[in-house]
């Protein structure tokens, strides 16, 4: 059984100077959403700051609330069985993920690249589709939940997932 595709997105601790992650977000195997605030490591806080954000994230909501890169690196190694991860900015959220493996000395274990390729390669616009469900709000400026929600609808909607496909997570 072809595996199904990984949707990642991040949000990082600054817009203009992207330097760490404060949150990942991403699709599972069973389509659903997994999402994951990171606790910054003391190297990134020695050079970087924790900039204003969207969603509100600050140093003491990572500290009470988020897990350290080792437990997300781990949680990825067991999960993840691609080498090839799939984001809206993949430039940005490589940097992320460096950052992440980085701080445990280690080097990614996928690649990632562009989602717009990823549904090019198959026929679909991207754009065309979210015209079309009538979104009018860009994708990146939604919140991280809802664009890899959005991604997986349109996949599906299109039949590059197929419903039968995805492993019932109930039945283990």
């Amino acid at each position: 059984m072809a595996s199904l595709p990984i949707f990642m997105t991040a949000v990082a601790n600054s817009s203009d100077e992207p330097a760490f992650p404060l949150l990942f977000t991403w699709s599972t195997p069973e389509a659903q959403v997994k999402e994951v605030l990171v606790i910054p490591d003391d190297e990134w806080l020695e050079n970087h700051h924790i900039d204003a954000n969207a969603l509100n994230l600050d140093e003491n909501q990572l500290y009470e609330f988020g897990f350290e890169a080792s437990d997300i690196l781990v949680e990825w190694t067991n999960e993840f069985d691609t080498d090839v991860i799939y984001g809206l900015d993949p430039d940005e959220l490589s940097l992320l993920v460096e950052a992440t493996y980085n701080i445990k000395n280690l080097d990614p274990s996928f690649e990632i690249l562009s989602i717009h390729s990823w549904f090019d390669e198959r026929g679909v616009s991207l754009n065309d589709s979210l015209a079309e469900q009538g979104l009018t709000t860009p994708l990146h400026l939604l919140p991280p939940d809802e664009i890899i929600i959005q991604l997986l609808q349109i996949a599906v909607e299109h039949g590059l997932i197929d419903p039968a496909d995805i492993p019932d997570s109930t039945q283990e």
